[in-house]
C-alpha cells in the first residue's frame, strides 16, 4: 500500500496549510481569468498574431529581468509578505484594467504598459510562492502538499477559463463589458488571496532581518544562489531542459491557441475557455491516479518526464491538425493528464533537493530561465504567424518537442532522476566551496 495516503487528512487539519491553500486557489483563479481575458481583449481591439505576441513579450520580458531579484528578496525578507504584496499589486492592476475595459474605448497601445507592470509584479509572485510552501509544511508532507497545490492549480484551470469565457460572452452586456467583468473578477480573486495570507503564520522561522544580512546584500545572495545551482549538475541540466521545453510550448499555447480557436475554427472565447478547462480536467485525473500508485512504482521519474513530453509533442501536432473541436478537447485533456502524472513528484523532488535557505533563489533561477525564453517564443510565434498558418506553428513545435525529449532520454544523468541510487536528494550535494560567499 502507498504510505503517503494517511498524510492528507493531517494536512487538512493544519490551519496554516488550509489558509495557504485557500489563498493559492484564489490567486490562481484570478490568474486564469486574466490569462483568458487578455488575449481576447487584444483580438477584440483589432490585434493580430504579431500584436498578441508583442503584448505577451511586454509582460514576460520584465518578469525575466526581475525574477532573480524576486527570489533573493523572498529569501531575504518574509516570503509570505513578498507574496502578499505582489498579490495586492495584481489586484490593483486588474481592477484598473477591468474598469477601463468595462467603460469601453480602451486603446490597444495601453495594454503594453499594463502588461509590463504585470510582468514586474509576477517576478516577485512566483519565487515567493515557491519558497512559502516548504516553510509551511514539514518536508515529509511536502509531496502531498504539492499534490494538493497542483490539484488546486488544475481545479482553477478547469473552472477559471469557463467562468471567464462565460463572462466575456455574457449576453446583454455591451462590447467590452464582459471583458471588463472578467478582469474585475480576477482583481477580486487576487485581493481575497492577499487578505487570506494575513492569517498565515509559516511554520519555519522567518528570514533574517535586513540589518543582519547587510554584509551579504541582495546581489551577493543572488551570486551564492547561482553558484549553488550551477554546482548541482543534475539540477542544472534539468533547468536547461525545461527552458527548451518552455521555448517550444509558450508560443503555440499563448499565441497560437487563441488564434486557432478564433480564426482556424471560427469559435468564440467560451470555446477557448473550454479547451483550457479540458486540460485542467486531465491534470486533475492525472494527479488522482498518481495518489493511488505506490511510490516504488514511480521510481523511474526521469523516464516518466521525458516520455510524457514526447507524447505531448505528438498531441500538440494533432491539436494543430484537428478539424473538430471535440477532438481538440480530447487532446488537451490528454496533455493535461500527462502533465498531472509527472508534475507533482518532480516538483517535490526539486524542492527536497534544495536547502531551505536557498529555495527562493534557486526556484527563481528556474523561473528566470523559463521566463527568459518565453518572450523569444511568443515574439517568434507572432512573427511566424504573419507568413505561415497557425496549424504549421503547432506542427513545428510538436516535432521539435519530440526530438528534445528523445535527446534527454539519451542522457544517463537525466534518466536517473528519481531512481533509487540515482540523481535524488540523497546524492552528494554541490561542492561546498561554491556555496561560500562571505
Amino acid at each position: 500500500m502507498s504510505k503517503p495516503m494517511p498524510v492528507l487528512p493531517a494536512l487538512w487539519r493544519d490551519r496554516r496549510f488550509l489558509w495557504l491553500s485557500a489563498a493559492w486557489f484564489c490567486a490562481i483563479l484570478g490568474q486564469q481569468t486574466a490569462l483568458i481575458a487578455l488575449p481576447w481583449l487584444v483580438l477584440q481591439r483589432g490585434g493580430d498574431g504579431l500584436a498578441l505576441g508583442l503584448i505577451v513579450t511586454a509582460m514576460e520580458l520584465p518578469r525575466a529581468v526581475f525574477i532573480i531579484v524576486g527570489g533573493a528578496v523572498a529569501d531575504r525578507y518574509s516570503p509570505r509578505r513578498v507574496f502578499q504584496c505582489s498579490l495586492l499589486c495584481c489586484a490593483a492592476l486588474l481592477a484598473l484594467l477591468g474598469y477601463v475595459a468595462y467603460r469601453g474605448g480602451l486603446p490597444l497601445a495601453w495594454l503594453y504598459p499594463f502588461a509590463a507592470a504585470m510582468g514586474v509584479v509576477a517576478a516577485f509572485t512566483g519565487p515567493s510562492a515557491a519558497a512559502l510552501l516548504p516553510n509551511t509544511v514539514p518536508e515529509e508532507k511536502l509531496q502531498q502538499a504539492n499534490s494538493v497545490f497542483m490539484a488546486v492549480n488544475q481545479l482553477t484551470l478547469l473552472t477559471g477559463p469557463m467562468l471567464a469565457g462565460a463572462l466575456i460572452a455574457l449576453p446583454g452586456v455591451r462590447a467590452g463589458g464582459g471583458l471588463g467583468l472578467a478582469f474585475l473578477l480576477g482583481a477580486a480573486c487576487f485581493l481575497s488571496a492577499g487578505l487570506m495570507l494575513s492569517r498565515l503564520r509559516p511554520r519555519a522561522a522567518p528570514a533574517q532581518a535586513p540589518s543582519a544580512q547587510s554584509a551579504a546584500g541582495i546581489l551577493r545572495a543572488i551570486r551564492r544562489g547561482a553558484a549553488w545551482t550551477w554546482g548541482d549538475a543534475t539540477l542544472r541540466a534539468l533547468f536547461f531542459y525545461w527552458a527548451v521545453i518552455a521555448f517550444l510550448t509558450a508560443g503555440p499555447i499563448q499565441i497560437g491557441l487563441p488564434l486557432l480557436v478564433k480564426t482556424a475554427m471560427g469559435l468564440d472565447a467560451g470555446h477557448f475557455g473550454t479547451l483550457l478547462s479540458a486540460q485542467g480536467a486531465g491534470s486533475l485525473l492525472g494527479m488522482a491516479l498518481l495518489s493511488l500508485l505506490p511510490l516504488k512504482a514511480l521510481g523511474r521519474l526521469g523516464w516518466m518526464v521525458f516520455c510524457a513530453d514526447a507524447l505531448m509533442g505528438a498531441l500538440i501536432i494533432g491539436l494543430g491538425l484537428s478539424p473538430a473541436f471535440a477532438a481538440s478537447c480530447a487532446m488537451m485533456f490528454l496533455i493535461g493528464l500527462l502533465g498531472g502524472l509527472v508534475q507533482v513528484r518532480l516538483m517535490a523532488w526539486i524542492q527536497a533537493r534544495i536547502p531551505a535557505e536557498m529555495r527562493g533563489r534557486v526556484m527563481s533561477f528556474l523561473m528566470f530561465m523559463m521566463a527568459a525564453v518565453t518572450p523569444l517564443s511568443t515574439t517568434l510565434a507572432g512573427v511566424s504567424l504573419a507568413s505561415a498558418p497557425v496549424r504549421a506553428l503547432f506542427a513545428g513545435a510538436g516535432l521539435l518537442l519530440i526530438g528534445v525529449a528523445v535527446l534527454a532520454l539519451c542522457s544517463p544523468r537525466l534518466r536517473a532522476i528519481g531512481a533509487p541510487g540515482g540523481s535524488g536528494p540523497a546524492e552528494l550535494r554541490p561542492n561546498p566551496s561554491l556555496q561560500t560567499g562571505d
